[in-house]
């Protein structure tokens, strides 16, 4: 059980709620609260009613009315062929709660995990099924780009400012080295678009994630579908892939990917899985430089301490590092060399406006 300091203040309005509301299906009836855990947006109790059904209360914290809409929606959808958790109600004005919240049967699972073969298969099934689905009947859009077009369209936007913040900030290596990953992403795009720029959306899970999934007796429950809708599966299954972590193999995901493709054998996605990676790549770096130029690193003054100062830049110059060699290798562009390592590291010292004290 994980909770946080303040949570449990909630626990008996959840109770009151539970009992007492009109809109309850427990109401009158002898609830008890099992467990309780803090989620990224929300806050949720494993409860039991007092007729044997088990169930979780999820509050939402973070624009609950659209996410509680979304999750009802989605698990009312694939529920039904077990790939989501029955949904029971959602509330939008909770009587005695401040959000929105969403009621759904308890589903026995453990943890998904994608470095065990039975885990990932089951797992690659499921989403195949999720992606093949009768778009006809989801009537929202996700919120992430439902195709490639318009997730070109909203990263590029960002393109010019980006790079002249960098060339005033007197970063001539990383300006170079934008300047030939955008050249590059631009000749490649031009080819793309139109073959594969609109293709018609599909529906989606949001957030898929190894912590977004169940695992119960060889099957995969999908769960958190927040961000539920209408998207390109193409685009969700590259970013599972590109930030599903090292805890599996590149062998490991390409037999999800074959086994993915399996189940869902649409025109055309597999190039765009791969366009997507490749641009994945890339944007991690542009992503890490954009959240210097917005202030995301506060500079020593800030944090109170120089050693915590000089930590935060050394994640930095790593993260950003690895983003531009990885993304400069599947480019298939000239690499860094072996002096342009400290070069960039003081430019990124630079832009993140970090003084090191010299050794």
């Amino acid at each position: 059980m994980t909770c946080e300091a303040g949570m449990g203040a909630w626990t008996q309005a959840v109770l009151n709620y539970l009992t007492g509301s009109a809109t309850s299906r427990f109401r009158d009836q002898e609830v008890a609260i099992a467990d309780h855990w803090q989620g990224r947006d929300n806050l949720l109790w494993r409860v039991r009613g007092g007729d044997g059904t088990e169930a979780v209360v999820k509050m939402f914290t973070d624009a609950g009315q659209a996410r509680s809409r979304r999750q009802f929606s989605g698990q009312a959808q694939f529920a039904p062929a077990g790939l989501a958790p029955e949904p029971l109600w959602y509330d939008r004005y909770p009587h005695g709660l401040p959000r929105q919240i969403l009621v759904y049967r308890w589903m026995d699972g453990g943890v998904l995990k994608l470095a065990e073969r039975f885990h990932r298969m089951a797992h690659a099934d499921a989403v195949a099924r999720v992606h093949r689905a009768d778009r006809d009947e989801v009537q929202r859009f996700s919120p992430h780009p439902f195709n490639l077009l318009t997730f070109w369209q909203i990263w590029q936007a960002g393109e010019s400012p980006l790079r002249e913040w960098v060339s005033a900030a007197d970063a001539p290596l990383l300006a170079d080295q934008l300047s030939m990953l955008w050249s590059a992403a631009h000749l490649l795009m031009a080819g793309a678009l139109p073959l594969l720029g609109e293709t018609p959306p599909s529906p989606i899970h949001g957030d898929l994630t190894a912590e977004n999934a169940l695992f119960h007796r060889g099957q995969v429950l999908l769960v958190d579908w927040e961000f539920f809708g209408l998207g390109d599966p193409a685009q969700e299954i590259a970013r599972f892939l590109f930030y599903g972590g090292e805890d599996w193999s590149d062998e490991a995901q390409y037999e999800w990917l074959e086994c993915y493709r399996a189940g869902n054998s649409e025109h055309g996605l597999p190039d765009r899985v791969d366009l997507y990676l490749r641009l994945f790549n890339f944007q991690a770096v542009t992503f890490l430089l954009g959240g210097i130029r917005q202030g995301a690193v506060p500079p020593p003054a800030v944090t109170g301490s120089e050693a915590e100062g000089t930590e935060i830049h050394s994640f930095l110059n790593s993260a950003l590092t690895t983003a531009l060699r990885r993304s400069l290798a599947i480019w298939e562009l000239s690499p860094l060399g072996k002096g342009d390592f400290q070069q960039l590291a003081d430019e990124i010292s630079c832009l993140s406006n970090i003084e090191l004290r010299e050794s």
